[in-house]
């Protein structure tokens, strides 16, 4: 359907922003805030409406990496006084992170890792013995429990009001957003990017394209004659039936070893788990862009339902292992799916692209888009208004990638 709003398509524009979920969203405000720049966002669909609507919407400082914690640490600050910046409702739910251990070598890691974490300025984070976890949360029982790290600071957010806020505001300082307004092609002579087209048909001039299509950031970069190793990966959040009485709207977001996590929805619980398998042999890094996210987004695949043989039952039997009251009370209510925009070391690219004059990635977050998206806003502006960004942006630079090189600083506590 036609965007209600949609008047016309510019003939120009300082900076184009493929992608009007929350990462779009974020730098779109951060450079109408700081700058006089001439600004559009473009996307193929509504606003929000593709990974920043299906996110299960949590927030994390805890990182074995110090490019995520410093992310974290400037999103966590920005997402704490959102409600005052912005006049709208809370975003952040402050219900904290557990991250459970039943693993002994685990549990030793973690106190390292909350060592490391205290150093670089995360609040409050700490490690709790067993005993200490079942006095501070009665509602978790394992006969293998170790030990847990614990930050009252991490939550949960509301990503879909983030996003729109953050348009809004950019809207109302003179900015543009065009929804259903697919790129189709980016024009590029002297090795720079010198347009972008519309439909088919809309021929926009520009210097500056930031790629922030999420899952589509392949596709569209591949639109510019270059690929980036990005590759859209089905992730699917599963949803308890209501459980009134049991405490469950204060439980903090709740990862067992690594694998499951559950974090209130209502009084009910939602739930994911990804089982990680090795990259086979010969993994494509740059995979053609042709899978159809779009349609595919909400597909519930074979062997992904809630039935008794599916991996929703999976998740849901891991997670009563831990808590007592799921095994004792909860089921499967509904199932719901989305992409990750994974990367070979699943760490995000914000860089330029190397190969292209003023084409700009801002992709590839591997989970953690809706939590960085303060951050990523605050370094693209910063990068392309040539200031200095405040972290070492060579942690997500995608030149090793290209070179197929480890790149600095990695990243061991994604879920």
């Amino acid at each position: 359907m036609p965007d209600p709003f949609q008047k016309s398509y510019p003939a120009r524009a300082d900076v184009v922003i493929i992608g009007a979920g929350i990462t779009g969203a974020s730098i779109a405000w951060n450079l109408a805030r700081d700058s006089g720049l001439d600004v559009l966002v473009l996307d193929s669909g509504p606003k929000a409406g593709g990974s920043t609507s299906r996110s299960a919407a949590a927030f994390r400082h805890q990182f074995s990496s110090a490019s995520a914690i410093e992310m974290s640490l400037i999103s966590g600050r920005e997402y704490r006084d959102f409600s005052k910046t912005f006049g709208c409702e809370e975003v952040f739910t402050r219900n904290g992170y557990l991250f459970l251990w039943s693993r002994a070598e685990d549990a030793d890691a973690a106190a390292s890792r909350v060592d490391f974490q205290r150093e670089r300025g995360v609040p409050d984070v700490e490690m709790l013995g067993a005993d200490a976890v079942r006095r501070k949360f009665p509602w978790v029982d394992h006969p293998e429990l170790k030990g847990a790290s614990w930050c009252p600071h991490d939550g949960f957010l509301k990503p879909d009001l983030v996003a729109s806020t953050y348009l809004e505001a950019a809207v109302k300082r003179g900015r543009t957003l065009l929804q259903y307004s697919e790129v189709t092609g980016i024009e590029v002579a002297g090795g720079a990017v010198r347009s972008v087209t519309v439909l088919g048909r809309h021929r926009i001039e520009t210097g500056t394209v930031v790629n922030a299509a999420g899952p589509w950031a392949n596709a569209v970069s591949q639109l510019a004659g270059v690929q980036i190793p990005l590759t859209p990966v089905k992730r699917y959040l599963y949803f308890t039936n209501q459980l009134p009485g049991e405490g469950v709207p204060g439980w903090p977001l709740t990862v067992l070893d690594l694998e499951v996590y559950g974090r209130p929805e209502h009084d009910g619980l939602m739930m994911g788990w990804d089982l990680r398998p090795a990259k086979p042999s010969g993994w494509d890094r740059f995979p053609p862009p042709t899978l159809d996210a779009a349609s595919l987004n909400d597909r519930i695949e074979p062997g992904f339902g809630i039935g008794p043989d599916d991996y929703g039952f999976e998740v849901l039997s891991r997670m009563a292992e831990w808590i007592p009251v799921v095994a004792e009370k909860a089921g499967l209510d509904h199932a719901s799916c989305g992409y990750y925009e994974v990367t070979p070391d699943e760490k995000a690219i914000v860089s330029w692209d190397p190969r292209v004059r003023g084409l700009l990635h801002a992709a590839g977050f591997s989970g953690h888009g809706v939590m960085h998206a303060p951050a990523t806003g605050r370094l693209v502006a910063d990068m392309i208004l040539g200031r200095p960004a405040p972290i070492d942006l060579k942690a997500l630079s995608l030149d090793p990638l290209l070179r197929n090189e480890e790149r600095d600083d990695p990243e061991r506590m994604v879920i």
